[in-house]
């Protein structure tokens, strides 16, 4: 047997019945949500519609969030339930960036993250979902999906998911919903609700015609820290490149470099573990691992990284150690494009077609910023730093072509932090220490904008 939920909007009067129940069942923390209701309407008075969707985690058959969580916390059971276990969650929140459905949230009172979970406890003692058991109109039913009569039924009823084009294969289907209330980016960006406040509006323009008048807000997981990380780590990346370069070029100090690489790897291995909601939990990451999760993949790298920095640092110099770091270096830098490509939430991360071209040339540019200290070649340093910032201006006019991808890139590259961003990078050219707040100003473009448009 293989579970899905069926929502039926010609039935659901929008009573929110489900929500509470939901909560009551599962001690859901205040503020957050595992199943809610959104109202959109249509028209002007006194010609008005409105019409009510209820949003939920759809136990996805291809689950993004399972692919990325790095301690196997979220796993898809053998009914097709995707679950949680809490007491393997570090709470990175990198599954709330998976999601493209807004569907997960972190539970502050544990600092993990939570979920719908089918009433997996109900399930299992042959009771109904809460939200189920407590609806009025019977407007949400539970089915097994592994049934032919199920699937037969669903496709003449013309069922719909949420979202389809991003392959996850949403095991909760719709009956009868209005498009406008399943597509965030179709309802008018100003957000004017009449029953709940939203702090910031809605960034996409949408139409004027849908407007969404109910709705709940939804936190922005990732912040300074991790764009700091993204800074710190390239700055870690480009000092062991420049010391493994050490072998041919003399000029470079390969043990003082190493030193600074190992520093900035220790910075960005505190920013990662401080952003974590259980940070006392970082090293389930190596107990624990996931290894599909470029989280771990790159917490790896950040390792090898690590020791091969130490070798430096100590001055256990060779031609092996020489090598082996150039790789490494650009793989410290690189590892993230794969990370974020995994947030297939976040369309802007993960739809970026520059992005490992972008984190290359960043690794680059920072070793020819520790070039400039050591009085390198003009010629060589020009090159680095010239191909960087060549990237950061195609950024400009390359972006995602998803709807929501497009609109998060404009909304990058209108952000004053960005513009001064490429202003710095251009400027490094001449004096290339600006470089590191070009870095700081550009990631953090790009960390904002990916979670500004709205994923439910």
């Amino acid at each position: 047997m293989r579970y899905g939920f069926v929502l039926d909007q010609d039935s659901c009067i929008g009573c929110h019945a489900c929500t509470v129940a939901c909560k009551a069942e599962n001690d859901v923390v205040l503020g957050s949500f595992r199943t809610w209701v959104k109202w959109v309407e249509h028209g002007t008075f006194p010609e008005i519609s409105r019409s009510a969707a209820v949003l939920r985690c759809n136990h996805c058959a291809d689950a993004p969030c399972i692919e990325i969580c790095p301690t196997v916390a979220l796993f898809k059971r053998d009914d097709g339930i995707v679950d949680l276990d809490r007491d393997r969650c570090i709470g990175c929140a990198s599954c709330l960036q998976a999601c493209p459905y807004d569907a997960i949230h972190i539970d502050d009172r544990s600092g993990t993250a939570a979920k719908c979970h089918f009433c997996a406890h109900r399930i299992e003692a042959q009771l109904a979902p809460a939200c189920v058991a407590v609806c009025p109109e019977q407007a949400i039913w539970v089915v097994d999906l592994d049934r032919p009569e199920t699937r037969q039924e669903l496709g003449q009823r013309q069922a719909v998911v949420r979202k389809p084009e991003r392959g996850t294969k949403p095991q909760t289907f719709y009956l009868g919903a209005d498009p406008a209330a399943l597509n965030p980016l179709a309802v008018d960006g100003t957000r004017t609700l009449s029953h709940a406040q939203v702090p910031d509006p809605l960034p996409a323009p949408g139409t004027a015609e849908a407007r969404a008048v109910y709705d709940v807000p939804k936190a922005r997981p990732w912040g300074s820290k991790i764009a700091a990380y993204m800074a710190t780590k390239a700055l870690a990346a480009g000092s062991l490149i420049a010391a493994g370069l050490s072998l041919w070029m003399s000029q470079l100090d390969g043990q003082v470099l190493g030193g600074v690489s190992l520093f900035w790897t220790l910075v960005t291995c505190v920013l990662l573990v401080s952003d974590l909601h259980q940070p006392s939990r970082f090293y389930y990451l190596l107990t624990r691992p996931n290894p599909r999760s470029w989280l771990v993949r790159g917490g790896w790298i950040l390792g090898v990284h690590g020791l091969l920095s130490a070798l430096w640092a100590v001055g256990l110099e060779s031609d092996l150690l020489a090598w082996c770091s150039l790789p490494i270096g650009l793989a410290t830098s690189v590892y993230t494009a794969f990370l974020f490509r995994q947030a297939r939430g976040r369309e802007l991360w993960s739809e970026d077609p520059l992005l490992p071209w972008t984190l290359t040339a960043q690794a680059l540019a920072a070793a020819a910023l520790f070039g400039w200290w050591y009085e390198i070649e003009p010629r060589i340093l020009l090159l680095g730093l010239g191909i960087y910032c060549a990237l950061a201006a195609a950024a400009l006019v390359v972006g995602p072509k998803t709807a929501q991808g497009r609109q998060a890139h404009q909304l990058m590259v209108r952000h004053p932090s960005f513009r001064a961003g490429l202003l710095l990078a251009a400027a490094s050219l001449a004096w290339p220490p600006l470089l590191v707040a070009a870095f700081a100003l550009l990631d953090w473009a790009f960390v904002y904008a990916g979670q500004e448009v709205a994923l439910s």
